[in-house]
């Protein structure tokens, strides 16, 4: 078979499938971009959340942690797993 140079037969569909196309281009670019942006800023609060609470115990969160070996050594935050966690 040999192509044609004739002229497309639907010059009006074809044109609508050109506009359609260039419509789903730019809606999957927004998309993307908005995905990014909202990725990104999960990513960065997150690492907020975790530079401001360095340790959470029982949904609590405390500033210090240093171990705990004795029952001698007073702990004025929460034990838990051989630490101590204080503010």
């Amino acid at each position: 078979m040999v192509a044609s140079s004739t002229a497309v037969s639907d010059p009006t569909g074809a044109r609508r499938l050109g506009h359609a196309s260039i419509g789903l281009s730019v809606a999957g670019i927004i998309v993307t971009v908005v995905v990014v942006i909202i990725v990104v800023a999960l990513v960065v609060s997150a690492a907020a959340a975790a530079v401001s609470c360095p340790y959470t115990v029982y949904g609590n969160c405390y500033t210090y942690r240093t171990p705990y070996h004795s029952s001698s050594y007073y702990c004025s935050g929460v034990t838990s797993g051989g630490y101590c966690y204080s503010n």
